[in-house]
């Protein structure tokens, strides 16, 4: 056992050491993705069972834990009507015993902010619009970019385009929760630039076609994600680590390709502290099973989409997938 941790040892020799972003010092280079916690009662707080369980990963030795699937604006963003609702200022307790229950433990509490766009379910099942970058009737588009059939108020698979004074709302709204968790205890936030969801979505050359400044060139599609980032810096203050969590590649033909997404990283990547490259995207099955690999797939599966995309960028660069040794 001894001479087993010596080669692995050579093997990644900066595996165990310690990482200084901003004002966070993380005591080893084992990041705890995003994960979301679903037994919770209709409020959507976090409750002990959720400390209890987010605690159990950094009493094992992880640097850093991430609460994943948290909503910036349940009222236009809600994929599943059990995630975490960070824009509700009564769950601040539920937040602050989950960060208290990781950092007390010496890892860095992380939170994922998220906004379903197009695909926010819970939010089209209460009767309310959709809405994504550009409109979308039923299954008009040869993209995955669709709602899937179901009916959005009578209308099936209607997506409204996004006008511009809500894209400067939810903006503020990424940044607002960002603030709460910060004054919840949390060390770091993870957006969610990924796996086809609202920011994913108005990256996609394939979906965000837009005329308009949030569109259509490289720079238009990112200057959501891009606001979100700098709003968010501007609540945080200059101490406070941003993680960044895109989809490197789309994997299938639907999606956006590698080359796509080294363009997007090199932009994202001014904005942000922390790359956190994954694969895929939740809308198209083939993709999501590598976003999900299964035991079936080589170990680190996404490892090689990272390292093309870490030649590209100056900050530290992370992936997940199927790293389980």
């Amino acid at each position: 056992m001894e001479r087993k941790f010596k080669v692995m040892g050579l093997q990644y020799p900066h595996l165990f050491a310690p990482l200084k972003v901003r004002g966070a010092l993380f005591r080893n280079r084992i990041f705890d993705s995003p994960e979301g916690f679903y037994n919770v009662g209709p409020e959507c707080f976090p409750n002990a069972a959720c400390a209890a369980f987010f605690e159990r990963k950094a009493l094992g030795g992880a640097a850093s834990v991430c609460l994943g699937d948290c909503i910036v604006d349940r009222d236009t963003g809600t994929h599943y009507p059990f995630l975490m609702r960070i824009d509700d200022p009564n769950s601040l307790p539920g937040f602050a015993a989950l960060a208290g229950a990781v950092s007390r433990h010496g890892a860095i509490a992380s939170v994922e902010l998220s906004h379903a766009g197009m695909y926010a379910e819970t939010v089209a099942a209460r009767g309310l619009p959709v809405y994504g970058p550009v409109e979308i009737k039923g299954q008009d588009s040869a993209t995955p970019y669709s709602f899937g059939g179901k009916e959005v108020n009578g209308e099936e698979g209607y997506i409204h385009e996004m006008p511009e004074e809500m894209i400067e709302y939810l903006i503020g709204k990424y940044a607002s929760a960002a603030a709460f968790a910060k004054q919840a205890g949390f060390g770091m936030v993870t957006v969610h630039a990924g796996h086809g969801w609202l920011l994913a979505q108005f990256l996609s050359s394939k979906v965000n076609t837009r005329k308009d400044q949030w569109g259509g060139s490289l720079e238009n599609r990112c200057r959501f994600p891009v606001a979100v980032l700098d709003a968010i810096r501007k609540a945080v203050g200059p101490a406070f680590p941003i993680e960044v969590r895109i989809s490197g590649t789309e994997i299938a033909g639907e999606g956006y390709d590698l080359d796509e997404g080294i363009a997007i990283a090199e932009v994202l990547s001014k904005h942000g502290d922390i790359l956190h490259v994954s694969t895929g995207h939740h809308q198209i099955l083939a993709a999501s099973m590598v976003t999900h690999p299964s035991m079936f797939l080589p170990d680190g599966v996404n490892v090689k989409y990272a390292a093309e995309i870490k030649k590209h960028v100056d900050i530290p660069v992370a992936t997940v997938g199927a790293l389980t040794d």
